[in-house]
């Protein structure tokens, strides 16, 4: 037998609904654009909450610091794992006239096992969310950073990040004797290294070293490094070490760091044992 169900007529319904539906059907695109915005608003929600997750950086932790980073994003590189603009010509002077030595040793620096960490996209902070250090592995750090800054102590010091929050510590050029070079004058004001709470580091190396970090997967570049002036072009990330290896890899890169931006004054460290 036919189904004799037919669909309720608007003065059947209810009169809250009939109200609801007539006030849809002449504002049918107010509310069509309501019912948009509210995917919309998930995604900035889930957007801000992933912004505050990565603690405190170089920005607040509260909505003026996720608008500032989005604002900076046009300026933000697209691709941090491309190492094209290392090695164009058109920045071979980019970090100073060392900045096509490498200072890492003779020792080729291994490949890193594995895929890399997650880091999301924000321009700043620039962090790590997966692989992160664990146990006293950030202290070691910071102790190994310190010991740079104590063995040269007319070369190197240690005092607050500048680019991060004021309760990280960084290593800093302190040579009073030569001025800053011009890559980390107009940027870093002098600030080389710092680690953050996760195990992630941030570094400014040679252009060759930065290049071989990145195309053995253990760096990659910051989303602002060479633009618009804000930081050096080989301002790069370093992944947290995951085992005894990677930390004697991160040393390397450390160290590396510290003998390039000292090299403009001609002077030598003395280096960890």
């Amino acid at each position: 037998m036919a189904s004799d169900f037919s669909f309720a007529r608007l003065r059947d319904l209810p009169h809250p609904i009939q109200k609801l539906m007539t006030a849809f059907a002449e504002h049918r695109l107010l509310a069509t654009s309501a019912l948009g915005i509210v995917p919309l608003l998930a995604i900035i929600f889930n957007d801000y909450r992933g912004f505050v997750a990565l603690g405190p950086g170089g920005l607040p932790s509260n909505p003026l610091g996720w608008l500032a980073q989005l604002c900076l994003q046009p300026l933000g590189r697209l691709n941090t794992l491309s190492t094209s603009s290392l090695h164009s010509s058109r920045n071979a002077d980019a970090v100073g006239p060392r900045g096509r030595d490498s200072f890492l040793g003779a020792q080729p620096l291994p490949p890193r096992r594995g895929h890399r960490p997650k880091v999301p996209g924000y321009v700043a902070p620039q962090r790590q969310t997966s692989e992160c250090a664990v146990g006293d592995a950030v202290a070691r750090m910071n102790a190994y950073v310190a010991g740079l800054a104590c063995r040269n102590p007319e070369a190197l010091i240690i005092k607050g990040s500048g680019l991060e929050s004021k309760h990280c510590k960084a290593l800093w050029l302190e040579d009073r004797r030569h001025p800053l070079p011009d890559y980390l004058a107009a940027t870093t004001h002098g600030e080389i290294v710092h680690v953050h709470a996760e195990g992630s580091s941030h570094a400014v190396l040679s252009l060759i070293d930065a290049q071989i970090a990145i195309e053995q997967g253990w760096a990659q570049l910051h989303k602002l490094s060479g633009r618009a002036g804000m930081l050096p072009l080989t301002y790069v990330l370093i992944y947290a070490p995951r085992d005894q290896d990677e930390t004697e890899v991160w040393q390397r890169l450390v160290t590396a760091s510290a003998l390039f931006n000292t090299a403009h004054s001609g002077g030598s460290l003395r280096l960890m044992l």
